[in-house]
Parts: C-alpha cells; structure tokens; sequence
C-alpha cells in the first residue's frame, strides 16, 4: 500500500509540470509580406531591452549573432529574389547577422534548424551582404518587419533599442506575372480543347467545331489541338478537311510515339 501510495504521489507531481504553459521572455513572433507577386515569411523571438545595454555589450560587436533569441530566425520566400542585388532562390533560409557599430553583415544560411547559432559554420551561408547602422525611434523588443513596399521591393528591417538597420529586397513581379498569364492561357487553350471534344462526344457538332477554333486562336502552332480539330471534322462527317487537317497537325510536329497511330486512324477516314 505504501509503495502504491508513493507512486500515486510521485504521478501526481509529474502533471504540473508536464501541463503548465508559461510566458516567455522573448516570445516568438511571425510576420507574412507579399511585395509583387512574392510571399516572404519570417518566424523569430523577440527579446526585450529590460534596461540593458545592447548592441556592443550584450550582444557584442563583429561576432556572429542569432539576431534575437532562442531559434535561429527563419526567412522564407515563395519565389526568386534578390537581397542586397544579389539573387537568393526562393526557399527556406536562416537569418544570421554579425552586429558592427557602422554597419552589419547580413547572412542567408542552409543551416535552419539550428538552436539560435550552436553549430554554426560558414560554409553553408549561401549569402553574406553588409546594411549600414542608422538611429531610429526605442524599440523595447527586437523587432523583423517590412517597410518601403512597392511591387517591385522593399527593405527587410531590424531593430532594436536606438538601432536599425534595413536591407534592400527586390522581386521580379514582372516575370512572375507573365508567367501566370502564360498558364491562365495554357489552362485557357486546354479547357476550351477539352470542352470541344466533349461537345463533339455529344454529337453537337456545330459548338465542337466553334470551341475548337477558340481553341486554335489561343494555341495555332500545337499540333494536338490541330488534330483535335481533324477528329471533330471527322465525326461532323467532313472526311475530306478532316484528312487535310489530319496531315497538316502531323506535319506540325506530332511525336513519332503518336504519329503512327494517328496515321493509321486517318487511314480509315478515307
């Protein structure tokens, strides 16, 4: 019974411990920016001043720093983008900085799953820049946000205490938007293709025929949507431009693992 006693006791005392959620000193924080078409992330702690002198005493000039507390910070971005003019492609990376008292060097690493810079090495930074030091408005708590947005960039920027310091971002919203037109057309062409042969499978010929040539002034130069054409003149029972057009999408291009089997269906038009 004893035994039972001490060990009920001993579970009970384990539950506190195990349950309790307490405040942090330096609470962790995130911030979403979009600039153009790109979406930045960053997750980081956010120490406080608490009366301390910081920059060249806590946290010491020209040494490595994890720019906040606890976890490394976390910089991530949907697409290409360029810090500093230099291009970072677009993932997941760690912020590291090395403090100065005119400037900082700003540093993008592989290593994200570092406890703040334990086991840090230099060989996996995939970007070191340097970002003048100016004075700005007292911050109590470290703070990461985004200022000076337009849709072509921004500046990433840190601040803490009287220091901030802000590092130049760009994005190319341009290239990205002409890929997004150049797949809106492609889905455009394919849907339009795929309804004509659906209307065709029905036997209404006359809305098959003006969807597929929908179909062919998004998209002239594929042969597939050609030869689509050619199937749906066939079954409106129009063999002879069938044919003709048959030919014409071969000769565009078609793969040789097609062609064979194609010409041999149009073989069987005639």
């Amino acid at each position: 019974m004893k035994n039972w006693i001490l060990g009920l006791a001993a579970f009970a005392l384990t539950l506190p411990a195990q349950a309790q959620e307490l405040p942090q000193p330096s609470p962790i924080s995130s911030i979403d920016q979009r600039i153009g078409l790109t979406d930045f992330s960053i997750s980081y702690s956010r120490p406080a001043t608490r009366g301390r002198a910081i920059f060249g005493e806590l946290v010491p000039f020209n040494e490595i720093w994890r720019t906040g507390a606890n976890g490394c910070v976390i910089l991530s971005a949907s697409t290409d983008f360029t810090m500093s003019g230099n291009t970072v492609s677009a993932g997941e990376y760690a912020l590291f900085t090395i403090p100065g008292e005119g400037e900082w060097t700003i540093i993008l690493s592989t290593q994200t799953s570092l406890w703040g810079n334990t086991g840090y090495t230099q060989d996996n930074d995939v970007l070191r820049v340097t970002a003048p030091v100016t004075e700005g408005d007292f911050d109590e708590s470290f703070t990461i946000g985004f200022k000076a947005l337009n849709t072509t960039g921004g500046e990433l920027v840190l601040e803490w205490a009287n220091t901030e310091v802000s590092i130049d971002l760009g994005v190319d919203s341009e290239g990205e938007s002409g890929k997004n037109v150049a797949k809106a057309l492609s889905d455009a062409k394919r849907a339009y293709r795929n309804a004509a042969n659906y209307y065709s499978g029905q036997g209404d010929h006359e809305n098959a025929l003006a969807t597929i040539e929908t179909a062919l002034q998004l998209d002239p130069g594929y042969w597939y949507t050609n030869w689509v054409k050619a199937k749906i003149l066939y079954a409106a029972g129009d063999t002879k431009a069938a044919l003709k057009q048959g030919k014409k999408a071969m000769d565009m291009g078609a793969p040789d693992s097609y062609r064979a089997g194609y010409e041999k269906e149009m073989k069987g038009w005639k």
